[in-house]
């Protein structure tokens, strides 16, 4: 198993963290009539934060050595 990365844990719960504050201040929706869609910054912060738990505890490479 190899050895956690610590700093894309912390990045991790930085997307996820704001991805809750994001959707519980109502900008989460796509009915905002000011900037990008929610839907998608709800997404794209959601992809983030699995990535990079991803990146933090299995350190996958692409492409491999």
């Amino acid at each position: 198993m190899p050895k956690p990365q610590w700093g894309w844990f912390v990045v991790a719960v930085v997307a996820m963290v704001t991805g809750v504050f994001v959707v519980t201040m109502g900008f989460g929706d796509f009915s905002a009539k000011s900037g990008p869609p929610g839907g998608i910054v709800v997404a794209g912060l959601g992809l983030i934060a699995v990535w990079s738990f991803g990146k933090a505890f299995f350190n996958f490479r692409l492409p491999k050595d």
